[in-house]
């Protein structure tokens, strides 16, 4: 029996976790992290703490979900499975450890019964005498003025000052929403994220296909996004076109060149047309 029972494979353990499913997947497939990282386009750093279950080393929540997603499909793994196993081991922002319990702040009670009550009308009667004595003794109101003589006394005039003009207060600020804003619409499922000039998280989200945001119109906006062929960008009535590529993990893209860019191209292609017109 023995001997029968010698050659028989041993099933392997199941992964202890989404990380470890992860790197089990990819050891499967013969990749290295640096493989992996150069066909995803997914920084190696990201891909090592997915694998570690490390969050200090992951993006927000929503932009470690992206990633995930990328990863997974990439590993030929049940994208759904893998994401719903995170969200259940991952349960706050970024993975980290839950924040302890706030200490619970010190009640002061009053004493109860007829013995708090008089110690408290002592006090007071003793609060009240000590402060009525050491008032009068150190002549606080010595010095205060008449009340009739500062009634008497007549005020001086003051000129009232122009009221503030609301168009000079609030000009030169850019307005919340403008018809040329830039709108970001999502042709299939994305995460995209858009930063300010200041480096500020003005939108960070999954985007479902078809929903769209529209940005506050300044300069400096810096885009990422897990799939830059999944957004497309609109200004006013002009198609801008999308992101980038398919499939291609897009990170701190700079919209004030993007849109400039794309400018300079309908320039060149319209001065083109003019001269193809011109030579007929």
């Amino acid at each position: 029996m023995d001997a029968v029972f010698a050659n028989a494979p041993v099933a392997s353990a199941p992964p202890a976790n989404v990380g470890e499913r992860l790197r089990q997947a990819r050891l499967k497939h013969g990749w290295t992290l640096d493989s992996a990282a150069a066909r995803t386009r997914i920084k190696r750093d990201y891909l090592e703490a997915l694998e570690a279950m490390d969050a200090r080393g992951l993006p927000s929540r929503a932009y470690t979900i992206g990633y995930l997603r990328g990863y997974a499909g990439f590993l030929e793994l049940d994208v759904m499975s893998v994401v719903e196993q995170f969200k259940a081991e991952v349960e706050c922002d970024t993975g980290r450890a839950q924040p302890t319990a706030p200490k619970k702040k010190r009640e002061f009670r009053l004493p109860k019964g007829l013995i708090g009550a008089a110690i408290i009308m002592i006090s007071a009667v003793g609060a009240t005498s000590w402060y009525g004595v050491h008032v009068t003794r150190s002549g606080a109101f010595a010095d205060a003025p008449d009340p009739a003589a500062l009634l008497a006394t007549p005020r001086p005039m003051v000129e009232a000052s122009p009221a503030a003009d609301p168009g000079r207060i609030w000009a030169g600020l850019p307005a919340a929403h403008t018809p040329e804003a830039l709108v970001f619409t999502a042709i299939s499922p994305v995460t995209l994220e858009v930063r300010d000039g200041s480096g500020r998280v003005l939108f960070a989200r999954e985007m479902e296909a078809g929903a769209s945001w529209r940005a506050p119109d300044e300069p400096g906006l810096v885009v990422s996004a897990t799939d830059a062929g999944a957004v497309r960008v609109r200004s006013g009535a002009s198609d801008i076109g999308v992101l980038g590529q398919s499939g291609q993990i897009l990170e701190s893209l700079d919209m004030s060149a993007f849109v400039a860019n794309w400018q300079a191209e309908r320039t060149e292609a319209a001065a083109g047309t003019v001269t193809a017109s011109a030579g007929r």
